[in-house]
């Protein structure tokens, strides 16, 4: 966590100095990247973002949750650094979760990002200083997407039907975990509805954001319960049905239905604020979405007040048990594993924003034809696969005409997801906070 933040931070310094640079040295930065390649950088990290996002969806709405079954434990497992006798296994972890992050995002396996590096053109010390900033910038891109895409490769495999393991042999001994090609992994077959975990997540995106409904229809894809982990010991329910029997009795079907109330009204406003994002909008269509944006703003801030009023009050008329702080600190689990992830699509979201303002500035001094024909170049380089390369420039141009508006929808419902869970996690922390007193008592 520690290191994919470094990361980024670094990064914001070097993706917001580029024109800057330019400005102070006369070295022509801009003219030594290439649009198509920094596109698809900005791309991927789009994609494990909104991938996160749906995970962390799936975690809250539709994962059954179990006193008895470890895998809110494992989920954060991963995060925390191996012992001693674990880290040789964890490297291997890695490796597998990295073949996993390929199929699931084909940029990691279509470039080769150290070569578009290190490659330099003509032009000579100008040319090596700015391909050396553009490289720095990069290297911490893909890194850090690199260490996002794992994490969520991990959780993915955490919550699968598919048996743990059987993909990639887990490193600790602290959890069960299978082997690949051993006789539990032969003999479970490939759900061919369970789309979420048997097709690449970039096919899957594709066709929601550029077929279907765009982030909406993402959103809302269906991902039947035979297609997560089966659950050992008595099912208590998903996050939410659990969570909300731990709220004093009096106020538990109103926080209920203020927190689907908000969640309905933070949503619309998000797919408002996303449509005002689109170019070439006509005046009136603009005039009626800033008008309704306006309203939802006023909106989603009364049932927020209101909601935050009622956990509060939830937070000091609890009624304490044993059993009760069992549930909260599984559910804590859960709920600090979303958080965490946040934390991460929020720096990579803020290191975006800043990568997007400094790329589009240096996509509008190249025509139509050289961001079409940039993709090219690389194939012709070996930087890209060049047997596919017309068909990924195909699909890179749907994605420029549509980034600005999937870009501002993905964010906002992140930070939807954060609100909500902030307050899980402020009124879960409470109640496991009071086990010590229970004890005394």
């Amino acid at each position: 966590m520690k290191r994919i933040l470094c990361i980024l931070s670094i990064l914001l310094l070097l993706a917001g100095c580029i024109k800057a640079i330019e400005q102070a040295t006369g070295i022509q930065v801009s003219k030594a990247v290439n649009p198509a390649m920094e596109l698809e950088m900005d791309l991927v990290f789009l994609d494990e973002i909104a991938a996160m996002t749906k995970l962390n969806q799936l975690l809250l709405k539709r994962m059954p949750v179990s006193l008895e079954d470890p895998w809110p434990e494992l989920l954060n497992q991963y995060s925390q650094d191996p012992s001693k006798g674990e880290k040789d296994a964890r490297e291997r972890y890695e490796g597998c979760l990295l073949k996993l992050l390929k199929n699931d995002f084909y940029f990691f396996k279509f470039y080769n990002p150290a070569l578009y590096f290190g490659y330099v053109g003509p032009g000579g010390v100008n040319a090596l200083l700015a391909r050396a900033i553009i490289a720095a910038r990069g290297t911490l891109i893909i890194e850090a997407a690199k260490t996002m895409g794992k994490r969520y490769e991990h959780a993915k495999r955490v919550i699968s039907y598919y048996p743990f393991g059987c993909k990639c042999p887990y490193y600790s001994k602290k959890f069960e975990s299978l082997r690949p090609g051993s006789v539990e992994c032969r003999r479970m077959p490939i759900k061919r509805e369970c789309t979420f975990f048997n097709t690449p997540t970039e096919e899957l995106l594709n066709q929601h954001f550029y077929e279907k409904d765009g982030l909406k229809s993402w959103v809302d894809l269906r991902i039947p319960v035979k297609c997560l982990r089966i659950v050992e010991g008595e099912r208590l329910g998903t996050f939410k049905d659990v969570f909300y029997t731990l709220l004093p009795d009096h106020i538990r079907d109103a926080m209920e239905r203020v927190d689907n109330e908000v969640e309905v009204a933070v949503a619309d406003l998000k797919e408002v604020q996303a449509r005002l994002e689109e170019k070439e909008l006509p005046r009136g269509e603009k005039a009626g979405l800033e008008r309704k944006e306006e309203e939802l703003e006023r909106e989603v801030k009364s049932k927020a007040t209101i909601q935050q009023k009622l956990y509060r009050e939830a937070t000091s008329t609890v009624e304490v048990t044993p059993e009760k702080i069992r549930k909260a600190k599984k559910l804590l689990a859960v709920a600090l594993f979303i958080d965490e992830s946040f934390s991460q699509v929020s720096a990579a979201m803020t290191a975006l924003t800043v990568k997007l303002v400094d790329d589009m500035m240096i996509f509008a001094e190249f025509t139509t034809p050289q961001i079409a024909n940039s993709i090219g170049y690389l194939a012709a380089q070996g930087i890209a696969n060049r047997p596919d390369a017309k068909k990924r420039a195909k699909v890179l141009a749907k994605r420029f005409a549509s980034l600005p508006v999937n870009y501002a929808a993905t964010w906002g419902h992140a930070i939807s997801q954060k609100d909500q869970i902030g307050m899980y996690v402020n009124y879960l922390e409470a109640l496991a906070a009071m086990e010590k007193k229970l004890r005394k008592s």
